[in-house]
């Protein structure tokens, strides 16, 4: 089974302090939120797909204000492996949908108040 990963990061241009004043790719950059660190930054953001075996596949760079489900079906458009694992940003029924359409069974951590739960990987689901 071929699998790959898809994860987005951060790319912050400026110090936090400074979020609303910086012109740095004013045209592109802008605010957005870095859950892990719980804190807004102002920058670009990085959607990557990443192979089993830690090779980037595919990326592309957005405002830091995108949404990691948003962008999922192009950064899989060319690249895709039939099973993908994601993180919580790429939980949605109609992405799931979609991608199943097109032969890709993305697989994210459930929720405990989901009412389709899909574990395959034990170990990848949050309690």
């Amino acid at each position: 089974m071929s699998v790959s990963i898809i994860d987005s990061f951060p790319i912050p241009l400026c110090q936090p302090i400074r979020n609303f004043r910086s012109k740095v790719l004013g045209d592109y950059a802008n605010v957005g939120y870095n859950a892990t660190k719980g804190q807004y930054f102002y920058g670009c953001k990085c959607h990557a797909l990443v192979s089993e075996s830690g090779y980037i596949i595919d990326y592309t760079i957005t405002p830091a204000s995108m949404a990691d489900s948003s962008m999922t079906e192009e950064v899989l458009s060319q690249f895709g492996t039939p099973t993908v694992l994601g993180d919580m940003g790429y939980l949605g029924q109609s992405l799931h949908d979609r991608l199943e359409l097109k032969g890709i069974d993305l697989i994210t951590p459930v929720r405990k108040n989901m009412k389709q739960k899909k574990i395959l990987f034990p170990n990848f689901s949050k309690t």
